[in-house]
This record gives structure tokens, sequence and C-alpha cells, in this order.
């Protein structure tokens, strides 16, 4: 049910690291200017993926709490993730820990949205 929210939010994390490395590169030679256009593209590509997803995890919830809260926790995983393996980005235990509290916030807006929904329609 949500997965469109979770695809959001690492499309959205992948969007982020595509303009990261779009940084990287300068304009100053040929090479590095297409490949800098190439991931940048990539990147609107992704933001458009991020909307699509996003705007279908918002049809198929109840609420757009949940849809909002389970894009934006994938979106903070994935991005340190990402941050970790390819820039070598270290977070602390204090992110970690807040980070599974999000996550755990998540589930149970969830299941308690899902219980809800099996008590009306019985």
């Amino acid at each position: 049910m949500y997965y469109n929210a979770v695809i959001s939010g690492m499309c959205a994390a992948l969007a982020s690291l595509l303009g990261k490395l779009s940084g990287i590169f300068e304009w100053g030679s040929l090479d590095s200017a297409v490949l800098k256009i190439i991931l940048l593209l990539a990147m609107f590509l992704s933001n458009a993926c991020v909307w699509t997803f996003f705007v279908k995890a918002l049809h198929s919830s109840k609420s757009s709490l949940s849809a909002t809260v389970t894009s934006s926790a994938t979106n903070y995983f994935c991005s340190a993730l990402a941050g970790y393996l390819f820039f070598n980005e270290v977070t602390s235990l204090l992110w970690w820990a807040g980070t599974s509290l999000i996550i755990i916030g998540i589930l149970v807006i969830n299941r308690s949205q899902g219980e809800e929904l099996k008590n009306k329609s019985s």
C-alpha cells in the first residue's frame, strides 16, 4: 500500500545524489560538461519520478500524513546510505537514533491507520 511513498523517497535520494555528483564536474572540458549535463538531466528525471510516485501515494493513502512521512523517512535513510557509500560521509549515533525513531513512528502511524480502515469496513 505504501510502496509508492517508499519509491518516491528513494527517487528523492537518487535525485540528491545525482545533483551532488554533478557538482563534482566543471564546465572546462567537453567530456566533463557532457557528463555534468547528463547527471543534471537524470536528476530532473528522478525528481519527476518523485512527484509521480508521491501523488500516487497520496491517492492510495487515507491520510496525506502517512504518505508524506513514509516518503521523507525513506529519503533520509537512503540519502544517508548513499552519502556513506559514495562520499564516505559519517553519520552520528544520535542521527541514526533519530532516524530510527522516525521509522518507528511511521510504523505506528501506518499500523493504526490500517486498523482504523479494518474497523470501519467491519
